[in-house]
């Protein structure tokens, strides 16, 4: 695989993972995890983890043009 491919398929993965972020934090606001505690902390974390994985997306794409 050649390095332009090697990259695009890194910035895909987080792509993926926000996406995936994105669907645990409203599963996560369910009635079925109301209950426990961590459900706010995990909740509030998941947009500053989105905002770290962009900013290093955003960042290594321009390293890498």
């Amino acid at each position: 695989m050649d390095k332009q491919k090697n990259n695009e398929i890194k910035l895909i993965v987080v792509a993926i993972v926000c996406a995936l972020l994105l669907v645990i934090g409203h599963v996560i606001l369910t009635k079925a995890f109301m209950g426990f505690i961590w459900t706010e902390y995990v909740a509030a974390a998941i947009p500053f983890v989105m905002m770290g994985l962009c900013i290093f997306a955003l960042r290594y794409a321009q390293k890498k043009d």
